[in-house]
């Protein structure tokens, strides 16, 4: 059986796209943002990028889980030197409220968890969550970068590095050839781990020229490969 593939952009907030994918007559000020409600009745999950959610109030990330439906999905971005701006307690109240529909913590680069500690310190919000941390990881054979996930071993301040790949994948490309996006997800597919093989899995899409055409186009095809 075929993994189910969600798919997600990272963040929502495309000036480009105010223009080709969201109307108008859309609000999008501070004070009434309805891009997010307009994105997730399109796809079903998002990448929420560091500079979005550390710039927010509760209250914004309160509004954020009234604007989307129940099977939506957020993964949040994050990366070591937050611990200079935020503290662990605070970081973990914040999300928190994201946590009823929150998948996973992501470093887009996994060299970002610089020392065990602060590792350790990340494993402990995930854990407290119930979600997953994971780091994207690339590889020279791969057009996409794939993750590994990190969990606790059981050892007070510890963790351990699971190698193999799990369920989220970071393509970072504009779509605008769907052939090679078909390969992308062909191989995305092949490595993935056997526990989610049959379930679901994620790609996240980046790149400053995505058009959200696109990515609707490669979600048809998606559709067509039968994810």
């Amino acid at each position: 059986m075929k993994p189910s593939i969600n798919l997600a952009a990272n963040g929502w907030r495309h000036k480009h796209w105010l223009s080709s994918f969201y109307p108008e007559d859309l609000p999008v000020d501070d004070d009434e943002d309805w891009r997010l409600a307009y994105y997730s009745n399109e796809f079903s999950a998002v990448l929420v990028p560091v500079d979005y959610w550390q710039s927010e109030s509760v209250n914004e990330y309160e509004d954020w889980l009234d604007s989307v439906h129940s099977e939506f999905r957020f993964f949040v971005e994050c990366h070591a030197g937050m611990f200079e701006r935020i503290s662990l307690a605070d970081l973990t109240a914040a999300l928190k409220i994201l946590a009823p529909q929150l998948s996973a913590l992501i470093f887009l680069d996994e060299n970002q968890l610089i020392s065990d500690d602060v590792k350790g310190q990340f494993l402990t919000l995930a854990d407290s969550l119930g979600i997953e941390l994971a780091g994207l990881a690339a590889d020279s054979a791969m057009p996409v970068q794939v993750n590994k996930i990190w969990r606790s071993d059981g050892q007070a301040g510890g963790s351990e590095d699971l190698s193999g790949f799990s369920n989220f994948a970071f393509i970072e490309d504009d779509l605008s050839d769907l052939r090679s996006a078909r390969t992308m997800v062909e191989q995305f597919v092949s490595v993935i781990s056997d526990d989610v093989a049959d379930s679901e899995a994620t790609i996240i899409v980046d790149h400053p020229r995505l058009q959200a055409d696109n990515l609707s186009k490669f979600r048809s095809v998606l559709d067509i490969m039968g994810h």
